[in-house]
Parts: C-alpha cells; sequence; structure tokens
C-alpha cells in the first residue's frame, strides 16, 4: 500500500515551502512521528515528521525545489497485511484540518511492538576504524548516515572525508537558499509596502536606573535576566495598547485591526535574521516576556521556530544598541505594519530648560506602512513609546 507525503502547510500563511534536506533516502525505513525532510521557508527551517510509518519508496520532489502546498513529494509503503492507526499527510490536507504548527520536539514512536529507534541503531552500531571514528567525532559526521567502503562495509577515514566534503557543500547550497528566500521577502517589502520612518531621540536616564534595579545583589542568581530589550518590547505593548490603530495590517486591500497585541523581535542567527513572535505581550508582565524571549532566541538559535512562532504580529522591534549602532531605519516585514529600529543607549548632549547637560539617550527610529497609519498615527505612537521610557513605572 503506497501513501502520498505532500508538502505541509505549516502555517496560516504559507502557500509554497522548499524541500531543503531529505533526512531519508529511498529504502530506509520510517517510523511514524521520525522527522523525514526539513522545509524552508521564508521565514524559518522546520523538520517534518512522517505521519505514517514504513518504507520510503520514492523521492518525487529532491533537494532545492520549491513547490505549493499539498504537492506530493514521495511516496511510503507498508506491507498490504499490516495494520495500524495511522494518518498520512494527504489525508490531513484532503479532510480540510485546519493548519496548526508541527511540533519540533524530538520524539520517537514506535509501533506494532517494534523496538524502540535508539535500541535498533545501538544493535546496528556500524564498524568503523578507531581513526574513522575519531575523525567522525572531529568534523561532526554521523556513522550510521554512512556507508563503508571497507572490507565488509567497514568505515574508514576516506568515507568519513567525502560525507564531511558533502554535508558543507549541502550547508553552502541550504544557506544561497535562505539568502534568496530572504532577498525575495526584503524586495517584497520595498516594492508592495509604501513606507515612511519617524524618529526621536529619548531620555533613557529612568529606564536605565528601572533596568539597574532588577539586577539585585547577586545578578547570577536570578531566575531570569531582564534586559533593555525586554523593556523595549514591554514599552511598544503598551504604546499599541495605547494607539490601537497601530495594531492592524493591511490585508486584501483593507486595514485588519488584531484582537490581541503580538509583536515581533528580530533576532540574529548563523543563517541570518529572524522574527518570532511574542503572542499576547499585551497580556504580560516584563518576567514573562524576558523569559519567552530567551525562549525563542534559543529556538531561533537551534532552527526550532514553527511557523506558529513566526505569524500574527502587527510589527517588529530591532534592536542594534548591542552592535554600538546609533540609529538605522529598518524594512518591514510582509504581513506587518511597522518595525521600531532602536540604537545603543549612551551618553549625549541634552537640553533641559536653558541648560545643556549629559544624558543617557537612546534614538528611535520607527517605520510604518502608510496604507495603514499616517504620520500623524505614527506620531502619535512613537511619542507613547517615548514617554514610557522616560517614566517607565508603568513597565512593572
Amino acid at each position: 500500500m503506497k501513501f502520498s507525503v505532500v508538502m505541509p502547510q505549516l502555517g496560516l500563511t504559507m502557500t509554497e515551502g522548499t524541500v531543503s534536506q531529505w533526512l531519508r533516502k529511498p529504502g530506509d525505513k520510517v517510523q511514524k512521528g521520525e522527522f523525514l525532510f526539513v522545509v524552508s521557508t521564508d521565514k524559518a527551517d522546520m523538520e517534518v515528521e512522517s505521519m505514517t510509518e514504513g518504507t520510503l519508496s520514492e523521492i518525487v520532489v529532491e533537494a532545492g525545489k520549491t513547490v505549493p502546498v499539498g504537492t506530493v513529494i514521495a511516496y511510503i509503503e507498508r506491507p498490504e497485511n499490516e495494520t495500524g492507526s495511522f494518518e498520512t499527510q494527504a489525508e490531513i490536507v484532503a479532510r480540510g484540518q485546519d493548519p496548526k504548527p508541527i511540533r519540533m520536539e524530538n520524539r520517537i514512536s514506535t509501533m506494532h511492538g517494534a523496538p524502540p529507534i535508539r535500541e535498533s541503531i545501538r544493535s546496528a552500531r556500524p564498524s568503523a576504524s578507531p581513526r574513522a571514528r575519531r575523525l567522525a567525532k572531529d568534523l561532526g559526521v554521523d556513522l550510521k548516515t554512512l556507508q563503508g567502503t571497507g572490507r565488509g562495509g567497514r568505515i574508514l577515514e576516506e568515507d568519513v572525508r567525502k560525507a564531511a566534503q558533502v554535508a558543507g557543500s549541502q550547508r553552502t547550497a541550504h544557506s544561497d537558499r535562505r539568502r534568496q528566500l530572504i532577498a525575495s521577502k526584503m524586495v517584497q517589502s520595498a516594492q508592495t509596502i509604501p513606507q515612511f520612518t519617524v524618529g526621536i531621540e529619548v531620555n533613557a536616564e529612568a529606564v536605565l536606573a528601572l533596568e539597574k534595579s532588577f539586577r539585585g545583589p547577586d545578578e547570577g542568581s536570578a531566575a531570569v535576566k531582564i534586559t533593555v530589550t525586554d523593556m523595549l518590547l514591554k514599552t511598544v505593548a503598551i504604546a499599541l495598547r495605547k494607539t490601537p490603530k497601530m495594531n492592524s495590517v493591511w490585508e486584501e486591500e483593507k486595514i485588519r485591526p488584531l484582537v490581541s497585541v503580538d509583536l515581533g523581535l528580530a533576532i540574529a542567527t548563523e543563517e541570518g535574521v529572524v522574527n518570532p513572535v511574542i503572542h499576547d505581550i499585551g497580556e504580560m508582565d516584563l518576567e514573562t516576556i524576558a523569559r519567552r524571549r530567551a525562549e525563542l532566541v534559543e529556538k531561533a538559535r537551534q532552527r526550532k521556530l514553527s511557523l506558529h512562532d513566526l505569524e500574527g504580529a502587527a510589527g517588529t522591534l530591532s534592536n542594534l544598541g548591542m552592535h554600538r549602532i546609533d540609529q538605522f531605519q529598518a524594512m518591514i516585514t510582509p504581513g506587518q505594519s511597522f518595525v521600531l529600529a532602536t540604537g545603543q543607549i549612551r551618553k549625549r548632549p541634552w537640553v533641559e530648560g536653558e541648560a545643556l547637560t549629559i544624558r543617557s539617550t537612546i534614538i528611535l527610529c520607527l517605520s510604518v506602512d502608510h496604507r495603514v497609519a499616517d504620520g500623524v498615527v505614527a506620531a502619535e505612537f512613537i511619542r507613547k513609546i517615548a514617554e514610557v521610557i522616560e517614566n517607565p513605572h508603568s513597565i512593572h
């Protein structure tokens, strides 16, 4: 019996995806719940689980190709006389199930009394020379994925070196595809979003004092570290609630107001910048925001973000202050209505009354989709952000 593996819809706005890597090859046994392939979108890379068990009989869409959601990309076969409860990805799409993000947990499923995968791997440990094992450890090559060319299928040093070279080429190709996807989105942003920018310099003395008060006598003992970025996130969330016109997006040629306050955060990874979303941030206190921000940073760096983690925000905070940047203008992510770019907090000349003094300040640059808001609304929004930074008692 043959079952179709299709390009899944991993998020509400996903219409196509790229098979960036197959984790199994034709002829390999596949367990239900075992990671089968990796999908790349313009937002993230996600490992996709097999919805059934059997043998991967055919790969229809090779790595590197982009296809629409629902396209058959491979086939899995299982004997006619085997029974058990399972569901193919094609059946899920066919019955019109609401698309939900696939969980990126490393789950292992066993069916019909089959031995756990880890035990099977242990019992089938590949034969390799001691030098090949040492080299594989140094180069990060998984011996279980290799077919040895030595006597009796023994894995040799040369097998490990060739595998490392192939993996390096695949990583380069994958990185190139990621840059192409990101570039496509940036071109879309520039060509389809009429954006303008407003800026303001803000006295940050009070917010710095508040951030310092959270450190405590023993900073290392804190359950979660609250950073300036967390405080800026909370500040923008407060301003969004006070400026509901900004908590909207342009969709299907009209403004769509958002019910909850959801905010993205630009995070740098080895493969580029991603913008995971802190959902319902308007209802969170600072400690919860800090904890969620730390979780998303870790998921982003481990490439474990789901599309749910990347969708739904009205806008994004992009903070380059840690890189000694004073100010910059950022591009709006397609599907959102604004991006707030913040630079470093540092000592600058500041006028108070008739006196010239020195104060710690921060420069904010707000880029806005003109279809969603005009200059007056944008000015009101950034002014409220500035007011909260200068009087941060409401951040608690």
